[in-house]
């Protein structure tokens, strides 16, 4: 059993799609990965050697926003908009969608949330 980022991954699959569990990594950038580090495309988390998986976590831990610091980035930037009082923030604060998508027919959880 491999643990990566507090994340149990599934020996039986393959590297590049059991990155993509990770919150923060997408396809793109674990094929990236992978062929940075060299990893055959069949490659399973089973087969790794630790030498690779120490390898794996050291790239991702340095060049890479995951997991809690991707969301406290994330937070800070929202907290950011409501500070300054712009029209973002605004929009965080009453749960409504910032960039400018329809709420007469979509958004409908946010608005419940508010609601409740």
């Amino acid at each position: 059993m491999v643990f990566l980022f507090q994340r149990k991954l599934d020996p039986t699959n393959l590297v590049r799609r059991e990155l993509k569990k990770i919150y923060g990594i997408n396809t793109f950038l674990s094929n990236q990965i992978c062929d940075q580090l060299g990893f055959h495309v069949g490659l399973t988390i089973g087969n790794l050697s630790l030498d690779q998986i120490e390898k794996l976590s050291r790239i991702l831990q340095y060049y890479y926003l995951t997991e809690g610091d991707l969301k406290k980035q994330l937070q800070d930037n929202f907290q950011r908009f409501i500070q300054i009082g712009c029209y973002r923030g605004f929009r965080v604060t009453q749960r409504l969608p910032l960039r400018g998508q329809r709420t007469h027919t979509n958004a409908r959880t946010a608005k419940r949330i508010l609601k409740v």
